[in-house]
């Protein structure tokens, strides 16, 4: 499909794909789930899953860690594999006897790009000297070396407890990170963390906004429209079969990349450019309407 020039239509009102697409990619926050209480709408939850049962791959994109992910995945009856961490991990749904972290069961890794050492450890630094908070993820652990309001803010939306550390210095040098988020509160603070991390970083990373408050680094290898790619791949579904539905600038690159993209009404400019149509918003369950228009549920 060819993006809208201006303003993309409603998804009522949008020419559609020749076809029903065989594979849907979803965002969570903003897009499934209301961001003012993380609340899922029934309508939203009943489309999904009926999508589902109906042959259609559904895959969840998000910028969550894969224990943060799961519990909405599970909520929405998908199966196929989750997209986590930006697109720096793709793993698949759990099975009986898959390793457990605490107590969470940890799917098949499909894929993971991690943000490099020198690359992590650089964006720490840009980050202190900033004084921003900051977090970094090794093995389903969200690690933070200040407990300040920021950090809670975060763990309470993803549902993940805090791992604290005297110094992440240590573990960025031996590992990378999953990914590397700086929280930041206050719109001219959280644009000036951006700007200064995207000058520092250069080509080394991807700098990308999910919720207003994240600034997130991620690996040039990650991100959602990689992933839908690899996953188009592996799972033999041809890109222009595929729809993307997301509200944010780090689901550019994936509604760019698929066949048919819809984006939430209200979002940023740089994210409709890449329209083919908007949807309403969670509280007005936009991805069952996405859903339902595609002639997917039945």
């Amino acid at each position: 499909m060819s993006r809208a020039a201006a303003t993309p239509p409603p998804i009522g009102e949008a020419p559609l794909p020749p076809r029903p697409p065989r594979l849907v990619l979803l965002d969570l926050d903003g897009t499934c789930l209301d961001l003012r209480d993380q609340s899922l709408h029934p309508r939203t939850r009943a489309a999904v899953r009926a999508a589902v049962r109906g042959g259609a791959i559904v895959v969840i994109a998000s910028g969550r860690m894969y224990r943060s992910a799961l519990p909405w995945a599970r909520e929405l009856g998908v199966t196929a594999p989750l997209v986590c961490y930006q697109g720096a991990v793709v793993r698949a749904m759990p099975r009986e006897g898959d390793p457990l972290i605490d107590g969470v069961p940890l799917g098949e890794l499909l894929f993971e790009d991690p943000v490099p050492p020198d690359v992590a450890l650089h964006a720490l630094r840009v980050a202190r000297e900033g004084g921003w908070h900051r977090q970094a993820y090794l093995d389903e652990q969200l690690l933070c070396e200040e407990d300040r309001p920021e950090a809670h803010m975060y763990a309470r939306i993803a549902q993940v407890p805090i791992t604290f550390v005297d110094d992440l210095e240590p573990r960025l040098r031996e590992r990378g990170t999953t990914k590397f988020v700086c929280v930041v509160d206050g719109a001219p603070a959280v644009d000036q963390c951006e700007r200064a991390m995207r000058e520092a970083l250069g080509d080394t990373a991807r700098v990308k906004r999910s919720l207003p408050p994240f600034v997130e680094v991620a690996s040039l290898q990650a991100g959602k429209g990689n992933a839908l790619r690899r996953l188009c791949e592996r799972l033999g579904v041809p890109l222009e079969d595929s729809v993307a539905v997301g509200d944010a600038p780090n689901d550019a690159d994936m509604l760019e990349a698929a066949g048919y993209a819809v984006v939430v009404e209200g979002a940023r400019p740089e994210v409709l450019a890449v329209a083919d149509a908007t949807c309403p918003p969670p509280a007005e369950a936009g991805v069952a309407l996405v859903l339902e228009r595609l002639g997917l549920t039945g």
